[in-house]
């Protein structure tokens, strides 16, 4: 006899770390929404910005160009990026038990960036941007590491 299997919707309320990673996660999302549309807007000011703060420190700053250079052939990428994360972290706080996997690849995002950030500023130039960029993706990792930690495992 043939038995329907069906998955049993755990009716348990969210538990306040639970609630609170569901908060980090929308504040994120809005922060990942104006991150693209800023990037996309408005590139060469915000790292003009971050520069601004490096030249007081007295570190170089990038090169100011008014044509499209190589290197923007990656806003795009990072624009998607940001829109994707977005939408990882607005779809996860919806339901964080269930949807922990798009929280991983958000600290995933944020562990790449920063070691591509801390190579850069190693390796090519020691920046305020490359550096800035190292600092916010790793906090934010650690942040978001933080707050799913405090949440129960799934259960299997």
């Amino acid at each position: 006899m043939a038995v329907a299997v069906s998955q049993i919707d755990d009716a348990r309320p969210p538990t306040r770390a639970e609630r609170r990673l569901a908060w980090l996660l929308r504040i994120l999302a809005l922060l990942f929404t104006a991150g693209a549309i800023g990037f996309l807007v408005r590139p060469d000011e915000t790292v003009t910005a971050l520069d601004r703060i490096g030249a007081v420190a007295g570190l170089p700053t990038l090169a100011d160009a008014r044509l499209p250079v190589l290197s923007d052939f990656w806003l795009a990428f990072a624009v998607a990026d940001m829109a994707t994360l977005a939408t990882c972290a607005w779809l996860a706080a919806a339901d964080v038990r269930r949807r922990r996997a798009l929280v991983h690849a958000i600290v995933v995002s944020k562990l790449a960036a920063t070691v591509a950030a801390v190579l850069l500023f190693a390796r090519w130039a020691h920046v305020v941007p490359f550096l800035a960029i190292a600092v916010v993706e790793m906090a934010v990792a650690i942040l978001v590491v933080s707050a799913l930690r405090a949440t129960s495992a799934p259960s299997p």
